[in-house]
């Protein structure tokens, strides 16, 4: 065969689609709670296809898998949830899915907190003292981190586009150190003797501890619990003897027990701050996080 044959022929057997590989489907993913929805948009990008299961405004604690949400799961590639006890339901519902849709939680990767005996009032045996946070995502080195190993999950189920996932988390990477840069400048802008953190529930424990706020809770570890009319005296004493500069409701969480119990104390009510969720205008976790801290040190630092 001639030279000029064989580059005919190899010509041709590339505009027919020989002689390369077809480019993969997107990796269809199931998300079970929103903020790891978008780490998995980040760092999938256009190779993969997010479904979200829980509404963008449900409370994840508690809500619950329909039948629809398992048949659109058992569908995916792969389901993907927070982890650390977060989703209760989750052994179940990896079971109902029979092991053919491999489950992972992106936030097991991550260091944990456990509640401490003084940061919360004890709303279940679950999220007593001694249990894990599982609001690990408020810490923007935590999400760092489970985007990384994201990739590397989304790596092993498409590895010829294991390079394309690695590329967009290292990229999304140095948005989050820009994003953690920004957040240590806004907290340290405020006094230091204002430095504390007082909302309803304890989910933002990594938060704190990782820009150096203190938590002082009002109610428990998730916004399902009312409190016990004996601790209100006690939470009034406790927002004066701290000398607590302003209190922050949550979104879409009934407000209206913290606002009682800032009028009777005669603290300031701050902005809502997104605990479990993302904004619905601008569902991302970057605009979540920039919405809290800005919430946060406008309040804290008003009047000064």
């Amino acid at each position: 065969m001639s030279s000029l044959t064989r580059w005919w022929l190899a010509g041709w057997l590339l505009a027919a689609g020989w002689g390369h590989a077809a480019p993969s489907a997107p990796l269809r993913i199931a998300s079970l709670h929103p903020i790891v929805s978008d780490l998995a948009r980040q760092v999938g990008g256009d190779a993969v296809i997010v479904t979200d299961l829980m509404p963008l405004d449900s409370n994840p604690h508690t809500y619950y898998p329909t039948p629809a949400n398992l048949k659109a799961a058992s569908d995916a590639d792969l389901v993907i949830a927070a982890g650390k006890g977060l989703e209760t339901y989750l052994d179940e519902f990896r079971q109902s899915l029979g092991g053919g849709v491999p489950v992972f939680e992106v936030g097991r990767s991550v260091p944990s907190l456990r509640v401490e005996a003084d940061e919360v009032f004890v709303c279940c045996p679950n999220h007593a003292h001694g249990a894990i946070d599982p609001h690990w995502w408020h810490s923007v080195r935590n999400a760092r981190r489970a985007a990384l190993s994201l990739a590397d999950e989304l790596a092993r189920l498409r590895p010829e586009s294991a390079e394309l996932f690695r590329q967009n988390a290292r990229a999304y990477a140095l948005r989050l150190d820009a994003l953690y840069a920004w957040a240590k400048a806004e907290i340290a802008s405020i006094p230091r003797a204002d430095r504390e953190l007082t909302t309803a529930h304890a989910a933002f424990g990594y938060l704190c501890r990782e820009l150096g706020l203190r938590s002082i809770t009002i109610l428990g570890l998730t916004n399902a619990h009312e409190p016990e009319p004996g601790y209100l005296k006690e939470v009034i004493k406790n927002l004066r003897d701290h000398e607590v500069k302003a209190v922050f409701p949550e979104v879409n969480a009934n407000p209206k027990v913290l606002e009682s119990l800032a009028r009777e104390a005669g603290v300031t009510i701050g902005g809502h701050l997104y605990a479990d969720m993302v904004g619905l205008d601008d569902p991302t976790y970057e605009a979540m996080i920039r919405h809290n801290i800005s919430v946060i040190t406008e309040a804290l630092t008003k009047g000064r």
